[in-house]
């Protein structure tokens, strides 16, 4: 095709400039075009999506703060979004956590997780809105007992559920990182990744292996979505090992995220936005911005 197109260019006597304008497009692109790959893992350039996904939120290990990240990122996605994103946190532990007790500032959920999944109409923003609590900036709030959810409904079911709502779905599944109830939405490149880890040596040290078991387990593009997000607990504990994360982990991951100490965060109470430090409330929109 490019001969038929030279030999044409020659016959109608346009010259040398022509041929010099055709061998210009037979050219390799120039870097950055939308030619280019782009990486997957690391690096510049890595691949944005349109909005933000629905994120499942797991814990390096036990009391990383995977409830008040879950929490403060759907707090962040309501909020900067002035109302058009309408957040809906599911309690996805295995025998039920406390989100609802962190997180419902304004009403109490009347009912659960499971009893919602068996109504007639799941997929409805009214049927999540009657089932679940709501904090103080608008998320809702789904809660669940220790029963099984019903017959051959899972995660990816209530994530589609709230997807047909238009809701965004965030799933606080806490610890461990092996937990059969999250598995599979980690199979599901659509919905995002925060893994959270407390600002101690021996937590840091527990990331390792948890990161290794998603590895083997799901592929290197799994973590290599992920966001960690370390969580200070203890103030002036996140200087020592925030580098070390950084140096270590920061070309693995998509970002790394640190949310400061807040005394609003370790009353272990219930959790408003409007009563966070500005720094915290700027580190879950950063948390935000990198799942983008």
């Amino acid at each position: 095709m490019a001969a038929l197109l030279v030999e044409a260019v020659r016959a109608s006597g346009t010259g040398d400039q022509d041929d010099s304008r055709l061998s210009d497009l037979n050219q390799p692109a120039p870097a950055g075009s939308p030619t280019d790959a782009v990486p997957l893992r690391g690096g510049q350039g890595r691949l944005v999506r349109a909005a933000v996904p629905q994120v499942l939120v797991l814990g390096g290990s036990g009391s990383s703060g995977a409830t008040t990240t879950a929490l403060g990122l759907a707090a962040a996605a309501g909020v900067d979004s002035e109302g058009e994103v309408w957040p809906v946190v599911v309690d996805a532990t295995l025998g039920g956590g406390d989100v609802a007790l962190r997180g419902c500032d304004v009403a109490a959920p009347v009912s659960t997780l499971q009893k919602w999944l068996g109504t007639a109409n799941p997929g409805h923003a009214s049927t999540v809105g009657a089932c679940s609590g709501q904090t103080s900036t608008g998320v809702r709030v789904l809660a669940r007992t220790p029963d099984p959810l019903p017959r051959r409904e899972s995660l990816v079911s209530v994530a589609r559920h709230l997807e047909t709502a238009g809701l965004l779905g965030i799933f606080d599944a806490g610890a461990p990182v092996t937990s059969r109830l999250a598995a599979p939405l980690l199979s599901d490149p659509r919905v995002g990744l925060v893994i959270t880890v407390a600002a101690r040596p021996d937590a840091i040290n527990r990331l390792q292996p948890a990161l290794g078991w998603l590895d083997e387990n799901f592929g290197e593009f799994v973590v290599g979505d992920a966001v960690i997000v370390l969580t200070e607990q203890v103030p002036g504990s996140a200087a020592a090992v925030m580098d070390h994360v950084r140096t270590h982990l920061g070309s693995w991951v998509r970002a790394v995220v640190q949310v400061p100490f807040d005394m609003h965060l370790a009353t272990g109470g219930p959790i408003s936005w409007h009563r966070l430090a500005a720094e915290t409330r700027d580190a879950y929109l950063a948390l935000l911005g990198a799942l983008r």
